[in-house]
């Protein structure tokens, strides 16, 4: 019987408009009840920044959380972190060196949240803004960055700085491409992004440390994701469910494929999965 289910957010457990549905809730709720089943967040996502989430979904979320990516796992049982594996200050200014020469944007999470050098997007998504990231590191020192995320509309510029970063450095690592949607009163933001963090900093590491921590064999482990991000958190499950609204690359490698992150596909895989498989 399955123990414990990893859960992503953006484009999975979130709607386009960052927001958890009433069905999704009730759902987790149910199965965390019904069969005493652990559900954790597992994220790109800043810590700081998920409170929200838990807040509306309650206490079937809210013991343990994944978040930057792997970087960062916390116990709110015990209100105290299993891991933090942030990058060095001159690591994090390397980095923003690289992916300027692409004229691209990027952001930083930090232990006391997320900072954006893009002033629209950091006002559609309530962050703080920085004209400057480097500047920022430099008039800031030692914030404890977790991950950064470097957003563009071009894929190709984007697959380069990612080339650049996993050949030219060998204690950080760069995710695969992924897509991004926020809709918020009426306004829309789309980009491409790609996530940077210390090397071996990826929800699957994170989930193999978490799974140990509490007991848990991986065939009582499932992951349900939507993109390029949650494929090595595939690895580490026992049953993978994808997103109707999931890349193809994961949907091929999905045990079940539910249905899209608006329309209650995480509910819906669960009543599947626990009442009626």
């Amino acid at each position: 019987m399955y123990k414990i289910v990893m859960i992503d957010l953006d484009g999975t457990l979130l709607d386009d408009n960052k927001k958890v549905s009433n069905k999704n809730i009730e759902m987790i709720n149910k199965v965390y009840k019904d069969k005493n089943v652990i559900f954790v967040i597992a994220t790109g996502k800043n810590i700081s920044d998920i409170q929200y989430i838990i807040d509306a979904v309650g206490e079937g979320i809210n013991k343990y959380i994944i978040a930057s990516n792997g970087a960062v796992i916390k116990d709110n049982v015990k209100n105290e972190y299993i891991l933090k594996n942030y990058l060095t200050d001159d690591e994090v200014i390397h980095i923003i060196e690289e992916y300027k020469k692409y004229n691209l944007n990027g952001l930083i999470q930090t232990e006391k949240g997320t900072v954006i050098e893009d002033k629209l997007v950091a006002e559609l998504e309530n962050t703080t803004y920085a004209e400057n990231l480097k500047d920022y590191i430099l008039d800031n020192r030692s914030l404890n960055v977790a991950l950064i995320t470097v957003r563009g509309k071009e894929k190709e510029d984007l697959k380069l700085l990612k080339n650049e970063i996993d050949s030219e450095f060998n204690t950080v690592s760069a995710t695969e491409i992924c897509d991004f949607t926020h809709m918020n009163n009426k306004k829309t933001f789309t980009c491409k992004y790609i996530d940077i963090m210390k090397k071996d900093c990826t929800k699957a590491n994170a989930m193999k440390i978490l799974i140990d921590y509490l007991n848990i064999r991986k065939e009582e482990v499932i992951a349900i994701g939507d993109g390029g991000n949650d494929i090595p958190m595939f690895e580490v499950a026992g049953y993978k469910i994808a997103m109707g609204n999931a890349s193809i690359e994961l949907k091929q490698k999905a045990d079940y494929i539910t249905d899209t992150n608006n329309s209650d596909g995480v509910a819906k895989a669960l009543e599947y999965i626990f009442y009626n498989k």
